[in-house]
């Protein structure tokens, strides 16, 4: 046996004993990236309702930290079976990083107080152990509000971020595509009516794209108030057709696919991210999509695969 492969033995037996340290850059490989210390979990989104289930397990088993529910949840698991899936997220050690409020209407064409709802995921939320609340707006794109009813949507939204801080638990406001906070105009009146103490914001990097707002600027000047990144990719063929004219994608599906697949600059976002120290969660969500072979199973792994090679430590 040649010295050169001793050598080689010698130094992988060695380097198998080095301990992993967030942030540093990898010890070997052309392609090393630098890995980033933002926890990173999943949405079930991917999945149908009656997956939910073997949705945790695959999240567990691919690795991530925490994972994302919808609203359904609240309602399934609130009363006698709120223990069921309080043990099985600890068996999994998944932590229940954010809630959708499906449930909570905020149109700011026909404001209605909706704090009685927002209480009941609140309290699920916070006796889960999980951090966050998403709400969206239930606005039109096009929509011409007046500052009036801008004002009264933002009033409302605050009194909603002070039931969530009062249940120990904190408040996102998540522009979507298809509602008033689509435009990165939109999204700037929806956070500009609301207290920065009461309501933060979840950045959708494909939402945002699709919308037509630079997600790298964005993060940059709502940074203080980010709480929780998603990254998901955006066809191409469906970024270049909202380039013309997004009343089309509106009205398609399939607008989005795994991470490295698409047109979200991806690098860009991450810069930002080091450039203002945003260490918090980046949840992988992959919802209107068109389902690969394998099912959501392998777009959650073709997801993880392309957040490894961004540096996003699964």
């Amino acid at each position: 046996m040649s010295a050169s492969l001793l050598d080689r033995r010698k130094f992988l037996m060695l380097a198998g004993g080095i301990p992993f340290v967030r942030g540093a850059v990898a010890l070997a490989g052309a392609g090393a990236v630098e890995t980033l210390p933002n926890p990173v979990g999943y949405a079930t989104i991917s999945w149908r309702r009656s997956q939910f289930t073997h949705a945790l397990d695959t999240i567990s088993r691919l690795g991530f930290k925490g994972v994302q529910l919808l609203g359904w949840v609240c309602d399934d698991y609130a009363g006698a079976r709120f223990g069921e899936l309080k043990a099985r997220l600890q068996e999994l050690k998944l932590l229940p990083v954010a809630l959708s409020c499906w449930g909570v209407e905020l149109d700011p064409a026909r404001v209605t107080d909706q704090s009685a709802k927002l209480h009941e995921y609140a309290e699920f939320q916070s006796r889960l152990g999980g951090l966050y609340l998403q709400v969206t707006d239930a606005g039109r794109p096009n929509g011409q509000y007046s500052p009036s009813q801008i004002k009264a949507l933002g009033e409302q939204m605050n009194v909603l971020g002070k039931v969530a801080t009062d249940s120990g638990v904190t408040l996102g406001y998540h522009p979507h595509f298809r509602s008033l906070g689509e435009t990165r105009g939109g999204m700037a009146r929806v956070l500009d009516a609301t207290d920065p103490r009461y309501v933060k914001l979840i950045a959708d990097v494909g939402h945002l794209l699709l919308g037509g707002s630079d997600p790298a600027e964005v993060i940059r000047t709502y940074h203080e108030r980010l709480i929780l990144a998603h990254f998901k990719d955006v066809r191409k063929d469906i970024a270049a057709f909202a380039l013309k004219d997004r009343t089309l994608v509106r009205q398609g599906n399939y607008c989005f696919c795994e991470i490295g697949q698409g047109a979200v600059d991806f690098p860009a976002i991450l810069r930002a991210f080091r450039d203002v120290q945003f260490t918090g969660w980046v949840i992988l969500e992959l919802d209107d999509f068109e389902p690969p072979p394998g099912g959501p199973d392998e777009g959650a792994r073709r997801n993880k695969a392309g957040a490894e090679k961004l540096g996003l430590g699964v």
